[in-house]
């Protein structure tokens, strides 16, 4: 959420507003008006004091439906042209790929408490005796299908983003994605490091696309070989601080190695169901779970 939140804030900031596009306008109004609301109201604890700050604060939008625009417009293209969320699709693809994380987690939990989705307009019908082990095995049967689903998602994975063979054994999927990931996670840490370096410049106004000298780009290089190919021959020369890698585009680089998310909460939502089934089959409800005979 805060992810998302960022985007959508910087995104209201960087809107210059002008005869026939007012989003700038509105979101200052409204940013400011909560504000001031809030604060008015925390400090008088008077319903009338908030609502009269929050009516300043939403006039205050006009005279400042403009201010900030262009120091916005730097930060955000930053962050989303020439930082490591660039590797991530940005901050919106940031706060997507989260997203996707959260729901394979509620699923794994709903699994676990018997909560998940099922027909059960049958077994409804039967007794307790009958429906308990027809609940299992369905279980068992959800956990393969689980398993194999994340075995399939891996191996697309392996043979889309890091090169691995089409029919490779599963060792040699492995070796490709953690190989992959490896090289990756280690660029991008020495990209997270120029983002650190270059942050002040930019939210003090430093254009980010000229934001990194030649000579600190190689220092920040350093002497990988991998690397040597993007040094800079002068070292008064102004550049973008955005890293890439031999023969992988920079710009969503990471978002197929937060895609092994899926696989990761399959195998997960496969031993949830065995664990399920080790249980008993339970099925909870809102007001805690239920006994097992």
């Amino acid at each position: 959420m805060l992810s998302l939140f960022g985007w959508v804030a910087l995104k209201g900031l960087a809107a210059k507003t002008t005869d026939t596009f007012v989003a700038g306008l509105v979101f200052r109004s409204v940013t400011l008006a909560v504000l001031f609301g809030a604060i008015a109201f925390r400090a008088s604890r008077r319903a009338g004091a908030g609502w009269a700050a929050a009516l300043v604060g939403a006039l205050l939008g006009w005279p400042l439906r403009n201010v900030g625009v262009e120091a916005s417009t730097n930060v955000l293209a930053w962050l989303q042209d020439g930082s490591v969320l660039t590797w991530l699709g940005g901050l919106r693809g940031l706060g997507t790929r989260l997203t996707l994380w959260l729901a394979l987690l509620g699923a794994s939990l709903a699994t676990a408490s018997g909560r998940h989705v099922t027909i059960d307009v049958v077994t409804r019908a039967l007794g307790d005796g009958v429906r308990r082990p027809l609940a299992s095995l369905g279980g068992l049967v959800a956990a393969l299908v689980c398993l194999v689903s994340a075995w399939g998602f891996l191996d697309f994975t392996a043979v889309d983003a890091f090169g691995a063979p089409p029919g490779g054994s599963p060792s040699t999927q492995l070796a490709a994605v953690t190989g992959g990931l490896g090289r990756h996670a280690s660029r991008a840490l020495v990209q997270a490091r120029i983002d650190l370096h270059v942050a002040g410049r930019v939210l003090t106004g430093t254009p980010w696309s000229e934001s990194v000298t030649g000579e600190e780009w190689n220092e920040w290089l350093g002497d990988a070989p991998e690397l040597a190919s993007q040094h800079e021959t002068d070292p008064a020369r102004r550049r973008s601080p955005l890293l890439s890698l031999p023969q992988e585009a920079s710009r969503g680089l990471l978002v197929k190695d937060f895609g092994l998310i899926i696989p990761f909460g399959l195998l997960m939502m496969a031993l949830r169901f065995v664990l399920w089934v080790l249980r008993g089959a339970p099925v909870e409800s809102a007001h805690g779970p239920a006994a097992v005979p």
